[in-house]
């Protein structure tokens, strides 16, 4: 199971929950960016300009990659052959009224030409084409899938679009990393387990929170993907809603049980909230060394660190090999709620 993520089919992340839950998710999330785009990265939105910044996102320049691939282009030529072959006046017509897609030449290798001739691209600018929207959406889905494959880049494509996650069907299955029905599935099961909250996230708060508790995602990734491929071999509809919604009240049950594991006593708050005081406020008037009162206030500090160590080492063991440890230390840093199971949600 692949640990990290491709992005695609756009250069810039989407700015909404779905970026961030996907930024909480994977351990390194990429983003296809031609060449020209970082020597003027004025032409990206702030918010994907302060995610390569912050290091949250990273570029994956096509022209540093596809020469790894071999056949790169003779494949999607071959596919786009069988695909003319099928049905050709289809293809013509949606090119002709207009169902076109822009698409940077960087990630086009050399098929720009055989699309020309055949009547299904334009060249747009020096780097830039028009490709009939089908064809150019199976052509970002195999070139996620190709990059991803790569051994530096060993990322699983990922998407907000639910038609690129279904193009990549027809590929060879060495190369579908989530078919349609698994990307569904994790969406959900996301949704509900790392639910963001309304307003945007800080991304510093982010980062901090993965820096802290990263360690856990690799066991909640794993128990997610899984149960994602389970589902993705169920034929029927109503099977998966119902493996879906099973799946999420298990979690949910299971992160409520470790946030009480983790929440912090009335005996906790109690002795911990007063040890400052006594600490500070008691040594104030204790400036004999050898006074009681001086002793006192000392013992009660020491004894409240000890207390907080001694107590941050039994969390440290609530979470450790608990999957949903990550959601539960998700939910109480930012304030997530687990959101109540809809039919029409869980899909």
């Amino acid at each position: 199971m692949r640990s990290n993520a491709l992005y695609y089919p756009y250069i810039t992340l989407p700015d909404d929950s779905w970026t961030t839950r996907a930024l909480l998710y994977w351990d390194k999330l990429s983003s296809i960016v031609p060449m020209g785009y970082m020597h003027r990265p004025e032409q990206m939105s702030d918010f994907m300009r302060a995610l390569l910044t912050e290091g949250l996102v990273e570029p994956i320049i096509p022209a540093e990659h596809i020469y790894q691939i071999s056949e790169f282009n003779e494949v999607f030529l071959n596919l786009t052959e069988d695909l003319l072959k099928q049905n050709r006046s289809h293809f013509s017509k949606s090119f002709k009224e207009g169902y076109r897609t822009r698409i940077h030449a960087e990630k086009l290798g050399e098929i720009p030409k055989f699309l020309v001739d055949q009547g299904l691209a334009i060249e747009v600018a020096w780097d830039w084409y028009e490709m009939e929207t089908s064809i150019a959406t199976q052509f970002m889905s195999y070139l996620a899938a190709c990059l991803g494959a790569i051994p530096d880049i060993n990322a699983t494509p990922v998407t907000n679009k639910a038609s690129f996650a279904r193009a990549l069907g027809p590929l060879s299955q060495s190369l579908v990393q989530h078919p349609l029905h698994k990307y569904k599935a994790r969406a959900v099961i996301l949704e509900h387990l790392l639910p963001t909250p309304l307003k945007a996230v800080d991304l510093q708060k982010l980062l901090r929170f993965k820096l802290q508790y990263g360690n856990l995602l690799p066991p909640l990734r794993a128990k997610v993907e899984a149960h994602c491929t389970y589902v993705s071999t169920l034929t029927d509809p109503e099977n998966r809603i119902e493996a879906n919604r099973a799946f999420i009240m298990e979690c949910q049950c299971t992160i409520a049980e470790i946030e009480e594991a983790m929440r912090i006593t009335l005996g906790k708050v109690t002795f911990g909230s007063l040890i400052p005081l006594f600490g500070a406020g008691l040594t104030l008037h204790g400036t004999d060394s050898n006074s009681p009162i001086a002793y006192t206030g000392a013992a009660f500090s020491l004894a409240g660190a000890a207390y907080h160590a001694i107590a941050s080492i039994k969390e440290n063991n609530i979470s450790k090999n608990r999957p949903l440890a990550y959601a539960a230390h998700f939910s109480r840093a930012f304030g997530g709620a687990g959101r109540t199971i809809q039919s029409t949600q869980i899909i």
